[in-house]
């Protein structure tokens, strides 16, 4: 377990109690910087702030999608997650991704099974994932506190050539209780950091930028 602050994806980011004012269903402006914009707001009803965060991809939705479907890549670039791999290829659209999420202690590790579901709208060529915690697809580990509920989801929209804009939203219940002095950290440089490397760096890799994928259309 890592004793710095580091804890996950994006996947499991927004580990901040929601308030009781009547306005937590309005999105809050969090932070912004390098072109990205990241807001909170009270959750529905996990008691944990959703997020979202608006960025303007520099790149061909081929590349953005070989970079984000690279689910072993995770840890390379999502925000503490350590360990990521794939469970089983349900299909070129659907997969069952494991994460591992390295928590500062005193806290413990956690860690999360997703259904990922990727799709491309035939007619506007918009592209979404959705990334769905589905706990009973691979055994508990011990001393791992496992995320009951996680819900990611990416909105890719082309404007240009190699230009897409994108928002990604979370919603999740990382389980247990959370300190909010971490939380706060979390929810500020959480998803902030993770979609700068994303940006700057990931998408650049020339295993993103060369990839080919026959079932992804370009608009532009």
């Amino acid at each position: 377990m890592k004793t710095l602050v580091s804890i996950g994806l994006l996947s499991v980011l927004s580990w901040l109690p929601k308030s009781t004012n009547e306005e937590t269903n309005q999105w809050k402006h969090t932070r912004e910087g390098e072109g990205i914009v990241v807001y909170t707001r009270g959750g529905e009803s996990s008691g944990f702030k959703e997020i979202k965060a608006t960025v303007t991809m520099d790149c061909s939705l081929q590349t953005l999608v070989a970079t984000l479907t690279d689910y072993g890549n995770y840890k390379n670039w999502i925000y503490s997650t350590s360990q990521s791999y794939t469970i089983t290829k349900v299909s070129d659209f659907e997969n069952i991704v494991y994460q591992y999420i390295d928590a500062p202690w005193p806290l413990s590790d956690r860690d999360v099974c997703m259904r990922i579901k990727l799709a491309q709208d035939p007619k506007t060529l918009n592209v979404t994932i959705d990334s769905k915690s589905e706990n009973s697809l691979k055994e508990l580990v011990s001393g791992v506190v496992r995320v009951p509920y996680n819900f990611a989801h990416w909105d890719i929209v082309p404007i240009a050539k190699n230009k897409l804009s994108c928002t990604y939203t979370l919603k999740t219940n990382p389980g247990g209780a959370i300190p909010a002095w971490i939380a706060n950290m979390f929810i500020t440089d959480g998803p902030y950091d993770s979609i700068l490397k994303l940006k700057s760096v990931e998408i650049k890799k020339s295993q993103y930028t060369s990839a080919k994928n026959a079932k992804i259309k370009e608009k532009y």
